[in-house]
């Protein structure tokens, strides 16, 4: 028999006479666990996840009572990480980077742990717990899911591993015909079935998030809550009508539907009802309802995020052409300096020629080239922080100038190497001096003039924290002072804002 005392003894490492000595001084244990404590007992609850799931020799009576036993007390926990990691919550214990491993270890190992339920319970022919086994199918596409949704949220790439244990589970609540039962994953969660757990990770998938920003993947992980209900898995092809596929049997995320797709193992949908359903709410939104009146996020109604439910809508909906590229792009080979961020592109073009500079660059190899941009390779660090929609300041030479790009695309394979998509924006950008009105106090941006490497016109960028649509600044560059108005935003990240502006009135000098 599963030695329960001893596991719950060994989840703090504390001896049995310190207190945890049985499973009620366990459970008032982690009621009065301190909140200093919090990643502490993460750890260890994941560490005993880990063994548990090592072990074959545990009997299901054992594993089924104890893995949602863990679960219950570590999903609290759990919430307080994620909330630390995104910045909501201050733990003067614990930051950001610290929580991540054992964050990205929960969803792994918990999934884990009742994808192994279900397995032993299949293998040894277990009666009676069919009710059981569906809420243990659910809460393993769950969290499989959320490790697809936090790969995307690092531009990592998704293991194999966890395609394939979602496509296995899915195939499972299929064949015991719980795919569309009305379930609660947990208690006070709202109801929700197998295939929309399944389709939220492979809509998520479909939504181009090596292109997006951190904070939209998460919401439109969010949005995909409400949304994933709207689509309807088959077994048979019909080209005509259906627009993307997956095969259960594989390892790898869904694609778009091609005619050799064809066996049992395919399943495939289509997106009609759901890009009308998203229009209709994007609209909606528009003319100023409240997106909580539509279960969606409150950010959901800002222009930014407006601009990307259209984006998703052009990207699953079949009455759309798929992008293609603007320019060719060629092989080739070369190194280009790297300055990393508004500011230090700002820092670096205002240092003085011929004296050394104070800013880190880096250097990346061009592995191909267009007349719009750069595909690029580095080795990346486990603490790189670099986000689509990141400024980048690029370079040969001290003699070639400063290329100013924006980053579109981010893939971090699983050998350390990162592959980045540039765009670039502006050749030879002018630093600039920017006064708020009614203020003493000023900062730097960019200008680009119109004759730059994009055809957006001459625009200002400038830290993200300065802009306002319709605010007025006095410009003041080469000896010259303008009052400006901006004009609301071509694009906004965490950082920087890009914005044409107005001319209102030359200043005197």
């Amino acid at each position: 028999m599963f030695d329960f005392k001893g596991l719950i003894g060994a989840l703090f490492n504390r001896e049995p006479q310190e207190g945890v000595h049985d499973f009620k001084s366990a459970t008032m244990f982690m009621q009065e666990l301190p909140e200093s404590d919090i990643l502490q007992a993460h750890i260890e609850i994941v560490k005993a996840l880990q063994q548990l799931n090592g072990n074959a020799r545990i009997s299901l009576k054992e594993r089924m009572r104890t893995v949602p036993y863990l679960d219950d007390k570590a999903r609290a926990l759990q919430n307080h990480l994620v909330d630390v990691y995104f910045g909501q919550l201050i733990d003067d214990h614990a930051a950001p980077h610290q929580v991540l491993p054992s964050i990205l270890a929960y969803w792994r190992q918990m999934g884990e742990a009742y994808r192994l339920c279900i397995k032993q319970a299949t293998q040894t022919g277990a009666r009676g717990l069919d009710k059981q086994l569906q809420i243990f199918g659910l809460r393993a596409l769950s969290h499989f899911s959320q490790e697809v949704k936090w790969a995307y949220l690092r531009y990592m790439e998704v293991d194999a591993k966890v395609w394939r244990n979602l496509h296995r589970l899915y195939h499972y609540a299929e064949q015991h015909q719980f795919a569309l039962t009305p379930l609660q994953t947990y208690a006070h969660t709202e109801i929700t079935d197998a295939r929309r757990e399944y389709m939220q990770a492979m809509m998520l998938s479909l939504a181009q998030p090596d292109k997006l920003q951190p904070a939209q993947i998460e919401l439109a992980a969010q949005w995909l809550k409400r949304w994933s209900g709207r689509m309807e898995l088959e077994t048979q092809i019909r080209p005509n009508r259906q627009l993307f596929a997956i095969n259960i049997a594989g390892s790898s995320a869904p694609k778009r539907l091609r005619r050799d797709m064809v066996g049992e193992n395919w399943r495939y949908w289509f997106t009609e009802a759901l890009v009308l359903h998203v229009r209709e709410q994007h609209d909606r939104l528009q003319r100023g309802e409240s997106p909580l009146d539509h279960g969606l996020p409150v950010e959901s109604a800002e222009p930014a995020n407006l601009a990307l439910m259209l984006k998703l809508v052009n990207l699953w909906s079949r009455d759309v052409p798929t992008p293609v590229r603007r320019h060719e792009r060629h092989m080739t080979r070369k190194r280009l300096q790297v300055v990393r961020g508004l500011e230090e592109v700002i820092h670096f073009l205002r240092s003085p020629s011929g004296q050394p500079r104070r800013v880190d660059t880096e250097h990346w190899e061009v592995a191909n080239e267009s007349a719009g941009g750069y595909g690029v390779n580095y080795s990346g660090k486990g603490d790189d922080r670099l986000l689509v929609g990141e400024i980048v300041g690029l370079g040969q030479t001290e003699a070639h100038g400063l290329t100013i790009g924006v980053i579109r695309r981010i893939t971090r394979r699983r050998d350390g190497q990162v592959e980045v998509g540039i765009e670039n924006l502006a050749a030879n950008p002018v630093v600039v001096e920017l006064k708020p009105s009614q203020s003493e106090r000023s900062f730097f941006g960019l200008y680009s003039p119109e004759t730059g490497a994009t055809a957006q016109g001459r625009f200002l960028m400038l830290p993200q924290a300065f802009f306002a649509a319709n605010r007025e600044f006095q410009l003041s560059a080469q000896g010259k002072s303008y009052r400006i108005r901006l004009d609301p935003a071509l694009e906004q990240t965490v950082n920087a804002a890009i914005s044409r502006f107005s001319v209102l009135q030359r200043l005197a000098a």
